[in-house]
């Protein structure tokens, strides 16, 4: 991933999606443990690890999570 990703919230049934994109990447830790700064289309920013972003789906199906706009829609 890169800056400028489009990301997408999910949380679930009822609550709206979020849309942002990443504005840092932050590798200080090594890259096992990179982490993107998210800035959402409220100003407001989250920091997610890489690897947390396009996580499969849970063992009940769940879709709920961070993914690039390409995979959400996919």
């Amino acid at each position: 991933m890169k800056l400028g990703t489009k990301i997408i919230g999910d949380f679930g049934a009822m609550i709206p999606l979020w849309e942002g994109e990443i504005v840092t990447i932050d590798s200080t830790y090594g890259s096992a443990l990179e982490e993107a700064k998210i800035k959402w289309d409220d100003n407001s920013h989250t920091w997610l690890l890489l690897s947390d972003i396009n996580s499969p789906p849970t063992a009940n199906g769940s879709s709920i999570g961070y993914y690039t706009e390409e995979a959400y829609y996919e």
